[in-house]
């Protein structure tokens, strides 16, 4: 092989070696990027905060870290949102000039597919709404919260539920054992690797 054979070949390899760190960091913004919370969603997470005892904080951490406070905008179909729960969604409050849209500085609004995630789990299920419930949890953990809250795409109700269902699970209410927060955030995203992002968002803020 010519000499620049051997150089063209070697930085191929250079890219394909670096190409998932770089999709990684484009990918997981540093603590430091993240911007502020709209005044409103503060406001939202204190209330969540004081109904359910989980810290306002952590509350606005796991928003970023889900939706990045709703900015998301995954255009999937609405009908990934199962019927029962799609009829208790206030599409309306998203649209420009709606409730929602105000409260999180989306002057271009959000539809419901935009809040789901394109990737399922569980069973097929799709992670849905403001804070990213799978339906089957939202279902069993909506009920349980305080005021029951039904709107899984209203920030208000989402994060009552979220607050209500982390206070669960460190108590051992929501699955067998008690847990620390870190535990239970493990459980909410699904890794400890999720539990230590919002973590490393609330100790940055």
């Amino acid at each position: 092989m010519s000499p620049e054979g051997v150089l063209l070949l070697g930085l191929l390899v250079l890219v394909v070696l670096l190409a998932p760190k770089v999709a990684a960091t484009q990918a997981a913004e540093p603590a430091g990027s993240v911007p502020p919370a709209p005044a409103g969603l503060v406001a939202v997470a204190q209330e969540a905060s004081r109904l359910t005892g989980v810290e306002a904080d952590v509350l606005l951490a796991v928003s970023w870290v889900e939706c990045h406070y709703g900015r998301c905008r995954a255009g999937q179909p609405d009908t990934l949102v199962p019927a029962d729960l799609r009829r208790h969604v206030d599409a309306a409050s998203m649209l420009p000039g709606g409730s929602t849209a105000v409260l999180l500085g989306l002057p271009d609004g959000r539809r419901i597919g935009d809040w789901v995630n394109p990737l399922a789990v569980a069973g097929g299920q799709h992670a849905m709404g403001f804070m990213q419930f799978l339906p089957a949890t939202w279902r069993q953990e909506a009920p349980l919260a305080p005021g029951h809250p039904q709107d899984p795409f209203s920030p208000r109700d989402s994060m009552v539920v979220a607050g209500s269902y982390l206070a669960r699970l460190e108590s051992g209410a929501a699955l067998r054992g008690r847990r620390n927060i870190r535990g239970a955030l493990a459980v909410y995203g699904g890794s400890d690797d999720y539990a230590q992002q919002v973590l490393d968002l609330v100790a940055a803020d």
